[in-house]
């Protein structure tokens, strides 16, 4: 839906068939950067880092950051848990029980290409880029499903796609990547 652009996905650091990194670099001079959920975090830590290369930066479902200590020790004993559970079960149990998850209620997702993941590597990937390293960042206009209540509460003004939940590049594709055109038009 962004075919008048150049468009390159990257798998996250330990997604797919990358290796884990715990710091890389793209090399593009300069760039305008998407991120969803985790590569959202992973992008705005990256503009942080390199700002010259960043032109602007479209956060989808992307986390801000937690407020506490205790919320940051909560939630990197959850992520343990989660890059525990990669080496317990077997890859399509633990997809399973990741998209179980109330924040993906009503999203069904493809497992045949999660099914490439480096165990090793997102398990190192879920640690390093665990939301509870993570500073606060403030965030405008980042968009959010409609039905992503979670998300919803922790954006101010997010810009709301219709129809979906977390997972709004996916869900709706076409509403996102209007956004992101309107956005890169102003």
């Amino acid at each position: 839906y962004l075919s008048d652009y150049t468009c390159i996905g990257y798998d996250l650091p330990g997604h797919g068939r990358s290796p884990f990194h715990p710091n890389f670099l793209i090399d593009i001079p300069r760039f305008h950067l998407v991120g969803y959920s985790m590569g959202g975090r992973i992008a705005l830590m990256y503009r942080e880092k390199h700002p010259h290369q960043v032109a602007s930066l479209t956060l989808l479902s992307t986390h801000p950051g937690l407020q506490t200590e205790d919320e940051k020790v909560a939630r990197r004993k959850s992520d343990s848990l989660w890059a525990k559970r990669l080496f317990e079960l077997p890859i399509d149990e633990f997809l399973s029980q990741w998209y179980d998850q109330p924040l993906f209620q009503g999203y069904k997702p493809n497992f045949e290409m999660r099914k490439n993941h480096n165990i090793e590597a997102l398990a190192a990937s879920f640690m390093h880029f665990s939301l509870s390293y993570q500073h606060r960042f403030e965030i405008e206009g980042m968009l959010v499903g409609q039905h992503d209540a979670k998300f919803l509460a922790l954006a101010p003004n997010p810009i709301v796609i219709a129809g979906c939940g977390h997972c709004v590049h996916l869900e709706n594709p076409q509403e996102v990547a209007l956004q992101i055109r309107r956005k890169l038009s102003s």
